[in-house]
């Protein structure tokens, strides 16, 4: 991460090269943002892309720019490295990494006092333990508060976690840093430190130089893996040897000192602790002996690779992934932050070039029968994903079965559809369960769930028209409606109008194939959305509940939508859709 240059060498034409940096990302890869939604999501990704592997997603579901925003434009939380965007909290052992990243960007000449004096102001608000939400809501947007308070509940609930707090400022015309500024920024730090004394904050700045700096350099795609010696190869690209320990610690290690979560994909999730299993790895690093080496007494780790350059006892690797041997990471990267002074020792790596996706998901599988990876990352295998894959190709749209696939190639944004965000829609649209995909988008790929959601035998259009709905209905509350929360929103009324524009109360998949390229209904859209608001507001008055992200997660509210949409059925006339009929009820709880 980068600060703004303390002198005033800034030219018109840094600013203007960034100007034009940021009007062809925006025409090229988000012409659907608006310019400062765009401003804030080209900030945070090359701003955070050094550190931490963002999906286009990930960074969407952080900009909380608008009213009541409370000086923040994108908040966003990672735990060891990798962002969390849904409230399940899962194992991450102990002493664990957490980092919230705080951004403001504007497009402004210079850095003034008031957005750090406002921060200062509202963060002991937003991040206070005791918080009272009712209260906080008459000053800071739903989406503001949603975020912190993911961060304040899963920063109490993990064991010894090591905190970080960043707040960066991004100016795009800014020419200097005035010396009052630097000032209050040691005011922000001395704030952050005072809410949590074990923290470790920063502030950053970023001038036109600075951020244009950040946005030439290229994602880290290849490393280098030093061996111990020359290993074993075979003619069709497979890499058998041992690395020393210290240098395997660094192979996995950021260059900020963190685990490096890009190389597990979605697996540093599933590190199981303090399991048996893992005592035992931590006991053969801690002793020492002369006489055994560290491999022998380990099954070691399986990295795949796209492309593989060997150099003697250096392999060069092309987007590497490790498959295998994720606990046995964890405890050596583990080992060198207990302080370990490092041995001679060495771990086995294996080593596959795989360019084939297919080729690389096949092995994926095969080595990982008994430590599982994050839910969608191996479903990304399955026939019928690949045929979502190709059939939503023919309609112009980029579906992202591996992470960052399509992003890393710089699609334009609006037309990538993460297998999570396909995962929302079925959920909502289809299986009509739109507080799971609020909550948790990734329990669709549980098999309870997922094979009754996902067939090859359907048609393809099935998931084109739920993601379609799911999207118009996005558009809709935030073009059409102006709703700055619109994910409270969108997954209920894409369920109604599922069942509106199909005339099912449960309609079937291929009800929903049917509706591809319908046509959006604005007119019932408005009609449905004002159900759902009538539904969240006799929850205020009855439940006192006043956080719409609460309701929207909230299986009774879905149940209560979900009765008022089968009674807007029987009231639609044969002319404005098909004609309702009624179908064998499923109790939400079992769908």
């Amino acid at each position: 991460m980068a600060t703004v240059r303390k002198d005033n060498g800034l030219s018109s034409n840094d600013v203007i090269l960034l100007q034009s940096m940021l009007e062809n990302d925006r025409t090229q890869s988000a012409s659907k943002m608006t310019p400062t939604d765009h401003h804030t999501f080209f900030a945070a990704r090359h701003y955070l892309k050094q550190q931490f592997s963002l999906g286009h997603d990930d960074l969407l579901s952080g900009i909380v720019d608008g009213t009541k925003d409370c000086g923040i434009d994108a908040m966003y939380l990672f735990v060891n490295s990798m962002c969390l965007r849904d409230d399940d909290y899962h194992n991450f052992g102990r002493r664990p990494t957490v980092d919230l990243v705080i951004m403001q960007v504007k497009n402004s000449s210079g850095f003034t006092e008031p957005p750090l004096d406002k921060l200062i102001v509202n963060l002991p608000k937003l991040l206070d333990f005791g918080r009272d939400e009712d209260d906080l809501i008459e000053f800071a947007n739903r989406r503001v508060i949603e975020i912190s308070r993911r961060f304040l509940n899963i920063y109490r609930r993990l064991d010894m976690p090591e905190l970080h707090i960043s707040v960066a400022f991004a100016s795009l015309r800014a020419d200097h840093l005035h010396p009052s500024i630097e000032r209050k920024a040691n005011e922000l730090n001395a704030c952050i430190k005072r809410l949590f004394g074990g923290s470790t904050p920063r502030v950053d700045f970023l001038d036109a130089v600075g951020l244009s700096d950040l946005a030439r350099k290229p994602d880290i795609v290849t490393r280098k893996l030093f061996l111990a010696e020359n290993p074993i190869s075979t003619s069709i690209g497979g890499y058998i040897g041992v690395v020393r320990l210290r240098d395997y610690d660094q192979f996995i290690t950021t260059r900020t000192g963190e685990l490096d979560a890009t190389l597990f994909e979605a697996n540093v999730r599933d590190y199981e602790g303090e399991t048996a299993v893992n005592r035992s790895i931590q006991e053969t690093l801690e002793t020492s002996d002369p006489t055994e080496d560290f491999w022998w007494l380990n099954n070691g780790v399986t990295i795949v690779a796209s492309k593989v350059q060997p150099a003697n006892k250096v392999l060069e690797l092309e987007a590497p992934q490790i498959v295998n041997g994720l606990q046995t990471s964890h405890e050596i990267f583990k080992r060198r932050l207990s302080g370990k002074s490092p041995d001679d020792r060495s771990v086995l790596v294996k080593v596959i070039q795989a360019a084939e996706s297919s080729q690389r998901e096949r092995i994926i599988r095969a080595t990982n029968s008994q430590t599982p990876f994050g839910p969608s990352t191996l479903r990304a295998t399955d026939k019928v994903q690949r045929q979502i894959e190709e059939y939503l190709s023919q309609r112009g749209l980029y579906y992202e079965r591996r992470r960052r696939y399509y992003f890393n190639q710089s699609k334009p944004v609006d037309k990538i559809i993460s297998i999570d965000e396909m995962g929302q829609a079925v959920l909502s649209v289809l299986v009509q369960t739109p507080h799971i995909a609020r909550v948790s988008p990734g329990k669709i790929f549980e098999p309870e769930i997922y094979d009754t959601a996902f067939q090859a035998s359907w048609d393809l259009a099935t998931y084109g028209a739920c993601i379609d709905i799911l999207r118009d209905a996005s558009d809709y509350l935030t073009i059409k409606e102006g709703l700055s929360g619109a994910d409270d929103y969108r997954y209920h009324l894409a369920m109604l109008l599922g069942m509106a524009q199909s005339g099912k109360e449960t309609p079937s998949p291929k009800d929903i194939a049917l509706l591809i390229d319908h046509g959006f209904p604005h007119s019932m859209a408005g009609e449905l959305l004002d159900l759902i608001k009538d539904e969240y507001a006799k929850a205020d008055r009855t439940r006192k509940i006043r956080m719409y992200d609460r309701l929207a997660k909230d299986q009774h509210i879905t149940q209560q939508i979900f009765e008022r949409g089968r009674r807007y059925l029987r009231g639609m006339p044969a002319a404005s859709g098909r004609r309702a009929r009624r179908a064998p009820r499923r109790p939400i709880s079992q769908r």
